[in-house]
């Protein structure tokens, strides 16, 4: 690329940023997604609506985790609940979030594929 071409888009990208506040909305999603436990409630909330206690029994965790993850989670819009009776059922609150989780791990997948074919090819090298 010809160096008045390369600044120019140098130039544009400077132009057209996305701004802080929408980073910051991204990053607060991904920190969101980046706990253990809410990434375990979301991957059991995309098989099936549950309820707390359910949750509890599933990931056998304590109660008043899974009621203080949920809430954070509610909090970040990536859950709903739903109430029925005495129980509040829980879903996902649309796909964006699968196809999110779903993309990173084809990723994470992919780069320990990677990683596993140059553990290999190095192993022939000696």
């Amino acid at each position: 690329m010809e160096d008045a071409q390369h600044l120019e888009l140098v130039n544009h990208l400077k132009d057209h940023l996305v701004p802080t506040a929408e980073l910051e909305d991204l990053v607060s999603l991904f920190k969101s997604l980046g706990d253990l436990t809410r990434l375990r409630i979301i991957l059991a909330l995309a098989q099936t609506t549950l309820s707390v206690s359910e949750l509890t029994d599933i990931l056998g965790m304590s109660q008043s985790t899974i009621s203080h993850q949920l809430g954070l989670l509610k909090q970040m819009n990536l859950v709903k609940g739903t109430r029925a009776g005495k129980n509040i059922h829980y879903r996902l609150a649309d796909d964006h979030i699968l196809t999110i989780v779903g993309t990173v791990k084809a990723h994470v997948e992919e780069q320990k594929s990677n990683a596993r074919g140059v553990l290999v090819a190095n192993k022939a090298c000696y």
